[in-house]
């Protein structure tokens, strides 16, 4: 049984552990997470006032009434807690640049210089390094890009194609050619090749959603409001920019006196830049702009922690556009998406099967619910077309045998199929919405089991170290190569070798699942990857991050298009409109201005979800 070892991420000294990882992407390219558990305290002395039970529905301004004054958030990460100290738990975290309505005064200043405020919609953060009560702080005017929530990607991304340093001011040349190794021959070859090597297709970026973030019928991909389509658009806005052509920020005039680093690593003051992004680095980008001669005229991408990456090493990435279907009609069940390229319809007669009419990859299939044998027992499905399609080529989606505790109980569940690689949303006893995922390679096999969802982030990073900013320890079953030859195993622990195997249904995490919200130490460093190959790395801001056990998770996969095929360390993948789509309906929401929530007691009991063979 293979595990993974503890490591410190907090300075409190909480615990991380392993979570769903990627390696090789031409067989997985999923990120997942750990972290730490949240401290918990005994009660304070004076409790937040009640709130209502349906706040996570409630806006900030139903919470506090506007006009309230505001608390902007000036680190990158701000803890939010239940209670006016840092023991208390935490309940939520609010990002750079955020702003919350607060109450006139601190409640408390034990332990915190600049005095606890109480947020809206609950809750307490501690002003000083962390927050500041004057909304006229230059920081908080430099990150007043927030991630747009009305889109499927929160940010436009990109990968990193060659070690780059993330700079903290714009570079002269002098600077960039001491900080970039052979940067005069890749420049040269940059200018050979940009024609092709920025091109990008049409992605998610591109599908219109409408307020639940269901793609809208009958308009063309690129009718996005003022949002240009990525095949119109230039460089600027794929790489954050409001358009191709703006200025330079106001914080990087003389150098960037007027903001510190907020990335969490550390330099001196003189420092030109905060560490490097290696290849295939994942980044999530706000804003670019283009430099002058004197720095090389190079465009510049600017990342949510405020470091500069020069974009002649980066390659946009739109995501993928696939989307699943929203279900108006419960009668269309049973069907299927077409999950194999080249897959057809057959006709069968005497034992044997024919081919016929190709059919479009993840194209809908509607179905009859009956099943033949053909060919020494491979199983085919009928259609509704009075014909047949192999069942290995689709994956179905069927009301289930027996109903959950949640579908009788008229609630919002989610059904995640590991054979057919499905993910169906119901209301009840009626399904809503259905598509293809991407869950556990073999070897790293997604938990199965009934959970609730236990917290959600806007946005998160991940890296190799299954190290993010919630998680646990999942039990890893190894499996065995294609040819048959066992992986090593290392040394065993009688002690740890007692608990469940997930690969064994209905296993179930460790008593209370995914702990509490923490972001890790390091969320601001990027780490090394490799994208092909074995090896470590960072994907910044994979969004829609929803965990319902022990470094389980749903999430987009904004690097990858192979949905309807297993391909994750044990994560469920979906496509960044998929994702959206069921970040939006699960329960409870994130309130306004927040970045991540941990479900239960504050904000409600988490979207039950099933996952099964």
């Amino acid at each position: 049984m293979r595990r993974m070892s503890p490591r410190l991420v907090w300075v409190l000294g909480a615990i991380a552990l392993a979570g769903c990882k990627r390696g090789d992407p031409s067989a997985e390219a999923t990120a997942s997470a750990s972290a730490s558990s949240a401290a918990v305290a005994a009660s304070a002395a004076s409790a937040p006032p009640a709130m209502p039970a349906d706040i996570g529905k409630n806006s900030v301004a139903e919470a506090m009434p506007e006009g309230r004054p505001q608390l902007g958030i000036t680190s990158f990460v701000a803890m939010v807690y239940k209670e006016p100290r840092d023991t208390s738990k935490r309940i939520g975290y609010l990002r750079l640049g955020t702003k919350v309505p607060r109450s006139d005064e601190p409640v408390s200043t034990k332990g915190c210089e600049g005095g606890w405020y109480e947020v809206a919609p609950r809750g307490f953060v501690c002003a000083g390094k962390e927050a500041t009560t004057d909304m006229e702080s230059p920081i908080l005017k430099a990150a007043s890009r927030r991630p747009d929530l009305t889109a499927a990607l929160p940010y436009r991304y990109g990968f990193v194609r060659a070690v780059l340093p993330l700079y903290l001011k714009i570079p002269t040349a002098e600077e960039q050619h001491k900080s970039e190794f052979k940067l005069k021959d890749h420049l040269t070859w940059y200018e050979e090749n940009k024609e092709t090597v920025d091109k990008v297709a049409l992605g998610a970026w591109d599908v219109p959603l409408d307020e639940r973030g269901v793609p809208i019928k009958g308009k063309e991909l690129g009718e996005l409001g003022q949002r240009k389509n990525s095949l119109e658009a230039g460089l600027g806005v794929l790489f954050g920019g409001e358009t191709d052509n703006d200025p330079a920020p106001f914080w990087l005039e003389g150098g960037r006196r007027a903001i510190p680093n907020v990335s969490d690593f550390a330099v001196p003051e003189y420092a030109v830049f905060a560490d490097r992004a290696r290849r295939f680095t994942g980044l999530a980008l706000i804003g670019s702009f283009q430099a002058g001669e004197e720095s090389l005229n190079r465009r510049f991408a600017i990342t949510t922690d405020l470091r500069l990456a020069p974009t002649t090493k980066l390659k946009p990435d739109t995501g993928s556009p696939w989307h699943g279907i929203e279900i108006e009609d419960p009668s269309i069940l049973p069907f299927a998406f077409v999950r194999e390229q080249g897959a057809a319809r057959f006709s069968i007669s005497g034992g044997s099967a024919t081919r016929g009419e190709e059919l479009a990859h993840r194209s809908v299939v509607p179905l009859s619910g009956k099943i033949k044998r053909a060919d020494a027992g491979e199983k085919y499905l009928a259609t509704k077309s009075d014909d047949f399609v192999r069942a290995s080529d689709v994956g179905i989606v069927i009301a289930p045998r027996t109903w959950p505790k949640a579908a009788e109980a008229g609630e919002k569940w989610i059904d995640v199929s590991l054979s057919q690689q499905t993910l169906v949303l119901w209301e009840g006893k009626r399904p809503v919405y259905a598509t293809l995922v991407s869950t556990g390679r073999e070897e790293y096999p997604t938990l199965t089991g009934e959970f609730r969802i236990k917290n959600k982030h806007i946005t998160a990073t991940m890296d190799s170290n299954e190290s993010s900013d919630v998680g646990g320890a999942p039990v890893r079953q190894t499996a065995q190569k294609s040819k048959g030859e066992p992986k090593a195993e290392p040394k065993k622990d009688p002690k740890k070798d007692k608990k469940k195997d997930p690969k064994k249904k209905d296993a179930k995490p460790k008593e209370g699942g995914a702990p509490a919200v923490i972001p890790k130490k390091g969320d601001g460093e990027y780490g090394v990857t490799k994208r092909r190959g074995e090896g470590t790395y960072a994907l910044r801001d994979v969004p829609y991050i929803q965990y319902f056990a022990a470094g389980f998770a749903l999430h987009a996969a904004y690097w990858h298009d192979v949905f309807g095929k297993q391909r994750s360390h044990g994560c469920v993948n979906l496509s960044p409109i998929d994702a959206h789509r069921v970040f939006k309906w699960t329960e409870p929401a994130i309130p306004d201005g927040w970045h991540a929530i941990n479900t239960g007691e504050e904000f409600g009991e988490g979207t039950t979800v099933i996952v099964h063979e």
